[in-house]
């Protein structure tokens, strides 16, 4: 009977926050997009972007370019536009387009739009609190799970997770499981519904 590494249990339990809290993640990752554009169109009006073009002819270094912008939104200094890195999900981005941007790449850009303040401070709040509760949520997982040495234990305690992490289990311990654990099934969404 092979055991479950702290290696296994750690893949698990990041397996477990990911199909919980992938849609969540996904969806900041759009508004993380949405917002870089509309703060983008904000800082840099085509009235701009046309004069700056006409300075790049004559010196094609003369601005920066990145694929995100820094902004400040009245004292949260946030970066939008680059791809969410999450250490709980794999997020899919779509390659983001090139800015071209006055000053410093990585220099603050003021926000003066209320709205856009109030909407990029909801944003970066909500991107570390998902954080937050991924972390919390691990940390939970991992506990359930480091009282399970083996698969064939895990498959017993735990039948609702198999699902989503029974494929991480050592060949030759994979049984259907049996007992309820209803308190973290309820945390991680389990067992995952399956499509009609």
């Amino acid at each position: 009977m092979s055991r479950l590494t702290k290696e296994i249990r750690d893949n698990m339990a990041r397996k477990l926050v990911a199909h919980r809290y992938a849609d969540e993640a996904k969806e900041l990752a759009r508004l993380n997009r949405t917002l870089a554009e509309r703060v983008y169109t904000h800082m840099y009006p085509k009235k701009v972007l046309d004069a700056m073009a006409v300075i790049e002819k004559e010196f094609p270094s003369a601005f920066a370019k990145g694929v995100s912008i820094f902004v400040n939104a009245g004292g949260f200094k946030v970066e939008l536009g680059r791809r969410l890195a999450s250490r709980w999900v794999q997020i899919e981005q779509v390659e983001a387009k090139q800015l071209v941007l006055a000053g410093d790449r990585y220099g603050n850009h003021n926000l003066t739009d209320n709205k856009l303040i109030e909407e990029v401070k909801d944003f970066a709040t909500r991107w570390r609190a998902l954080d937050d509760v991924c972390a919390t949520a691990y940390h939970e997982a991992i506990s359930v799970l480091n009282t399970m040495t083996t698969g064939k234990k895990l498959a017993d305690a735990w039948p609702e997770a198999m699902p989503v992490i029974g494929d991480l289990i050592p060949e030759g311990e994979r049984t259907l499981p049996v007992v309820q654990v209803s308190a973290i099934n309820a945390k991680f969404k389990l067992p995952p519904k399956k499509a009609a």
